[in-house]
């Protein structure tokens, strides 16, 4: 026992005389061979410096220049690597701090620790200008620290403290972000993001959150002053977007983007404010697809397919398959419009629709429809108003311009295109449909349990009126209608412009009748239909051509009802000889008389024949 006890007396007498050697020499000009000589031999791998930087005072802090550590296939080299040993948690090291490094990612071995002991536990890891890049991004000006780095079995080790990451600028996917911070803690399954900014050309961005593998769920997002200045932009960023992972969900809690611009070929937009709130992001969904979101908007304008929407506000949410609209409002053209309710694919439940002073067309409708899934199968608006509107289409082939229209809807339901109950009235200035002038059109039309009652409609005309009402019940199986007509001075025009009849006839005409029939199919309606009209012809007159100069009126009515209609290029007007019409059905069998300088006599039992018999 002597003996052994001498020995380890003297072993450790040994060591401490080597310890105290090896200080003593790093304090000298050998400090440098004698390290990189004793870490060669201590240590896993290779480990050299250009400088060693040692003193007495810090006996277990250690300083090197230009390090440089070589281990499997990785070469890691540093400008200043500097570290300290805490007697309380040796041989751990307390903390580590790096400077100035550049590592390609890419070129590193799949385990660049692997040298390195699973043990080995870091209490800080301090980086200072580092340069990280791959093929496909770099970030430079690099700084962080890491607080608890244990080597274990990851490949990079795993960091079981706080980690706060700094990065001067990010550049990948044609995007540079700059102003990197990232502040964040370990959690049971993940990390929490207790901050994160940047900064991306003017706009700055921030977030917390948490994120776990498969997940990044973010309490906040905002982004402020944004600006998306040309299509190019746009298609970068929609490319980044592009690259997140596919086995990733993003979610957010509420998202607020402030003062966002935009100027691209398909949409303008100017100080854009929007807040969002559970947001959904799934692989294999569409982006759209947002089945618990509210959002809340509003900008100085919107443009967007030719149309500036001005001061748009707008509160929505989503709600599984149904769109909850709060509000939505916007100054359009010279006027204003809101709307608010419920929709879903096949149910629409709109409490109010306003419109005022707007002048639509089909091609300004065109786009806005083409965004909606479809026409439901019902459809319903408490309040429908609209005001001082204004309809134009300029096509050559019908061209129609109506001006001053106003549309009151109280409790109106729609089923399959069937208006089932309500009342709606409407109105206008003055129009004019395909070169036929209209003062005042005026329409009320009731509905309770799809029984229609056309209480009145009314058609003014230069010198004229046409007034009719009417009746349907769509609830019968018959459904059986009824329908009267009474009118003035009507132009004999009219026929041939809005219903493409082939009537070439001039001049005005007085007309009074009343019918009725069923309206189940094409059959009940031939069979059912009765009534009688009456019709006075004033200074009328019809069309002719050289070729129909020597044929009876018998044949060129025939020509017209067959649908032959006369060129008017080739024609000429004549005198109709015909003052008046009386025609009378009873249960689809037409008979009329035409009387005047001549006379002629109609019978056509449409249920079973296809064109009319015609005689003088």
């Amino acid at each position: 026992m002597r003996i052994l006890a001498k020995l380890i007396a003297s072993l450790i007498i040994l060591i401490v005389t080597a310890l105290f050697v090896v200080v003593v020499l790093l304090h000298t000009r050998y400090s440098t061979p004698v390290f990189n000589t004793v870490s060669q031999t201590l240590l896993p791998g290779k480990l050299t410096a250009a400088q060693v930087g040692y003193h007495w005072r810090s006996p277990l802090q250690l300083t090197l220049i230009q390090p440089d550590y070589q281990a499997s296939q990785t070469d890691w080299h540093a400008d200043k690597l500097q570290l300290y040993i805490d007697p309380a948690t040796f041989p751990h090291i307390a903390w580590l701090r790096i400077d100035g490094m550049d590592i390609d990612l890419d070129a590193l071995d799949a385990n660049p620790f692997q040298e390195l002991p699973q043990g080995l536990t870091i209490g800080r890891v301090l980086l200072s200008d580092v340069t990280l890049h791959t093929r496909h991004w770099q970030a430079t000006n690099v700084r962080a620290q890491l607080d608890n780095w244990q080597k274990g079995s990851q490949a990079y080790g795993t960091v079981k403290g706080r980690a706060q990451w700094e990065i001067g600028s990010l550049n990948g996917q044609g995007i540079a972000l700059t102003q990197l911070l990232l502040d964040a803690k370990p959690s049971d399954q993940g990390w929490e993001i207790l901050g994160a900014s940047m900064q991306w050309q003017r706009a700055a961005i921030s977030a917390q959150g948490h994120w776990q593998p498969g997940t990044l769920a973010l309490e906040q997002l905002t982004i402020s002053d944004a600006v998306i200045d040309s299509d190019q932009t746009r298609q970068i960023l929609a490319q980044a977007l592009a690259a997140w992972p596919h086995d990733t969900v993003l979610t957010v809690a509420r998202a607020d983007v402030r003062q966002l611009s935009a100027e691209t070929h398909l949409l303008s937009v100017n100080q854009l404010t929007f807040s969002a709130q559970n947001l959904r992001f799934a692989p294999n969904a569409p982006w759209w697809y947002q089945p618990a979101m509210r959002l809340s908007f509003n900008a100085d304008y919107l443009r967007w397919q030719g149309q500036t929407w001005e001061q748009p506000l707008g509160d929505i949410e989503w709600r599984d398959n149904t769109v909850i609209v709060n509000q939505l409002t916007s100054q359009l053209q010279e006027g204003f419009f809101a709307v608010s309710g419920q929709f879903t694919q096949n149910n629409w439940q709109i409490d109010r629709f306003q419109a005022n002073g707007l002048t639509l067309s089909r091609q300004e409708l065109d786009p806005l429809q083409a965004l909606l899934p479809g026409i439901p199968t019902q459809l319903s608006i408490t309040s429908l108003q609209l005001k001082h509107n204004e309809w134009l289409n300029l096509s050559p082939d019908f061209a129609t311009k109506i001006s001053g229209i106003d549309v009151d809807g109280q409790s109106l339901e729609i089923r399959d295109g069937e208006l089932v109950n309500g009342l709606i009235t409407a109105s206008a200035n003055h129009a004019s449909i395909n070169q036929q002038w209209i003062a005042e059109p005026y329409l009320r039309l009731e509905a309770h349990d799809r029984k229609l009652q056309l209480h009145q409609f009314l058609l003014g005309f230069p010198d004229g009126q046409l007034a009719l009402s009417g009746q349907i019940n769509l609830a019968a199986p018959s459904r059986p209608w009824s329908l009267a007509v009474d009118g003035l001075q009507i132009p004999l025009s009219i026929y041939h412009a809005w219903f493409d009849w082939p009537l070439p006839l001039d001049g005005f005409h007085d007309i009074e009748g009343q019918w009725s029939g069923l309206a189940a199919d094409a059959h009940s309606f031939k069979v059912g239909l009765n009534g009688q009209l009456a019709v006075t012809f004033l200074d009328s007159a019809a069309a002719q051509t050289d070729l129909s100069v020597d044929q009876p009126w018998s044949i060129r009515l025939a020509h017209w009802l067959k649908g032959e209609t006369v060129p008017p290029e080739e024609s000429r007007l004549v005198p109709l000889p015909f003052a008046s019409l009386t025609l009378n059905a009873d249960r689809g069998d037409i008979r009329a008389t035409l009387n005047g300088e001549q006379t002629l006599s109609l019978r056509w039992p449409i249920y079973q024949a296809t064109e009319p018999n015609l005689s003088e």
